[in-house]
């Protein structure tokens, strides 16, 4: 649950926020007409005599705040009936329908709010969170966005715009709208996944340092950046920053499970030992509580006791490939060939997809007499295992690549980046940072080479769709260049030059009213960027122009 849907549960929070002062009354009337919603007696006389809006207001938000959200809903829609332009009622009543558990009536109520006084920030935020709740990301984004246009600087807004576009994988959007951003704990874990899914992990990195020495005792940066840290495999980073974690929240339960699972993953066997009966006493029915007890147990040879904890684990979640496997494995360990060949197969269904399963399963199904099934998972064994370290080696490659790059040696940069697009052909980023490298050393039929291949594997990489644009428009294709920039900004919405690039593909073929919509599009997510203006006025006199150079 959302902050925002926290606070809209707590009615005091949004009455105050709405201006609403509840007053503070001692006890309802001794008999009033309707049990069940019994309320102050002079709020009760005051709404019965002179059910004005103001008096609905008090009187219902009085109910809402003792969450009688029914009685809530009676006072405010009757008080419609009189006052049906009033986008106060219409939000309050949204919020009492929400709080008795009717989220469909509730958007619509905060739908008639918003278009009643649009420029109110808070019916737009909670409209937002409703939205998204509900599925529809494209409408909770767009009352995001709405509700930024009133306040840029909302923090609620940007959250919930940065989690939709992260939904979506629109990193770059996410980036373009929270890197100039004053940054809560959430906004700084949504810009590092950004990056981090970007495969750019020092500019990641960067964001949670900067986060941690604005925040040094922060539970949420820690748990992420030690995480981030684990995957890049810096464990012994990982474990110093999380054993500093506890020194401010000793006995953090969530802490000291990251500590031990990133100790289980990075073998510090003896380190991690003290932990696994510690939690397992405090968390018996957790299922990763289990599962890294049974890594260890396994570790040190007890299969049987390993057994026990895999098998609890996957009874609590059964659909963990990963407690499949660790499972099968143990049961190999044990000689339990049907019963291993059974949880592999299994992991494999759920989506496992490492090499060793089918090392494992090879052993389980010679141990059951299947020697031509043992040989096709052995073949196929080998085979991963030659493309994972041909992924290990593309993924150092292109690492040298960005090294060289940054330090000027352009020739190096590409044979490095050559090295990793060959290592891994599949990988469309790889591709990309090539044709930056093939563009800077002039070779710009090899970039756009690179570039035909990187939208053919991944047609919502962005930068490498813009990039393509410009080089055909350059090359005198406008036609070929806008579809390229059309892929960009469904790729990433918020990419004002992306947006300012089809404006003016669009209006050098001939098609000035979509021209006009797309630099309007840039207008209004950047109203005073001088590109988008100038072509705004060139379009205005039904002139052409030329793509921005990326």
């Amino acid at each position: 649950m959302s902050a925002l849907v926290r606070s809209v549960k707590s009615w005091t929070l949004l009455a105050v926020s709405a201006c609403i002062t509840i007053p503070a009354f001692a006890a309802p009337p001794t008999t009033p007409a309707k049990p069940a919603c019994a309320g102050p007696q002079q709020l009760v006389a005051s709404f019965a005599t002179h059910p004005t809006t103001d008096s609905a207001v008090l009187l219902g938000s009085w109910y809402a705040s003792r969450n009688k959200f029914g009685c809530a809903i009676d006072i405010f829609q009757s008080a419609l009936k009189r006052d049906p332009s009033s986008a106060q009622l219409h939000f309050l009543t949204g919020l009492a329908l929400f709080g008795a558990g009717h989220e469909p009536d509730a958007i619509e109520q905060l739908q008639q709010a918003t278009r009643l006084d649009p420029k109110v920030i808070k019916p737009h935020l909670v409209l937002a969170e409703l939205l998204d709740r509900a599925g529809k990301n494209d409408e909770g984004e767009e009352q995001w966005k709405q509700a930024l246009a009133i306040d840029p600087a909302s923090t609620p807004a940007l959250e919930g715009l940065s989690a939709d576009l992260l939904a979506r994988k629109d990193y770059r959007g996410v980036i373009a709208l929270l890197d100039p951003a004053p940054r809560t704990e959430p906004l700084t874990i949504n810009l590092a996944r950004a990056y981090g899914l970007l495969n750019y992990p020092e500019q990641a990195n960067k964001v949670l340092e900067e986060g941690l020495k604005a925040n040094p005792k922060s539970v949420l940066l820690a748990k992420a950046f030690a995480t981030v840290l684990g995957r890049q495999l810096r464990y012994d980073d990982a474990i110093k920053l999380l054993r500093q974690a506890l020194v401010y929240h000793p006995g953090d339960q969530d802490i000291e499970l990251l500590l031990f699972r990133t100790l289980v993953s990075s073998l510090h066997i003896d380190d991690a030992r003290p932990l696994g009966p510690k939690l397992l006493a405090q968390r018996p029915h957790d299922p990763d509580v289990l599962y890294l007890n049974g890594v260890l147990e396994r570790t040190d040879g007890d299969y049987t006791q390993a057994r026990v904890h895999f098998q609890q684990a996957v009874e609590l979640r059964p659909d963990d490939y990963n407690l499949h496997y660790n499972l099968g494995i143990t049961l190999v360990f044990l000689s339990e060939w049907q019963k291993a060949r059974d949880e592999l197969e299994k992991s494999m269904a759920l989506g496992e997809s490492v090499p060793e399963v089918h090392f494992q399963l090879a052993k389980a199904l010679r141990g059951i007499g299947d020697s031509e099934g043992s040989k096709r998972e052995i073949e196929t064994y080998q085979q991963l295992k030659k493309a994972a370290a041909a992924q290990v080696e593309a993924v150092a490659a292109v690492k040298q690549g960005d090294k060289d790059l940054d330090a000027g040696d352009l020739n190096e940069a590409i044979l490095h980046y050559r090295e990793g697009v060959e290592k891994a052909p599949d990988d469309a980023n790889y591709k990309y940072k090539l044709s930056v490298a093939l563009h800077q050393s002039g070779d710009l039929a090899g970039e756009q080479a690179q570039l035909e291949q990187a939208v053919k594997l991944d047609p919502t990489h962005a930068a490498a769709q813009r990039q393509l644009g410009y080089l055909l428009d350059r090359n005198g294709d406008p036609d070929a260049a806008a579809i390229h920039f059309r892929a960009a900004v469904k790729a990433a919405p918020e990419w004002v030059e992306a947006w300012i690039d089809l404006s003016a593909a669009l209006a050098a073929t001939g098609q000035l009213d979509e021209a006009r919509q797309a630099v309007a599009t840039a207008l209004r997510l950047e109203p005073a960027n001088p590109q988008a203006l100038k072509l705004s006025d060139l379009l205005a006199h039904d002139q052409p122009a030329q793509p921005t150079k990326p």
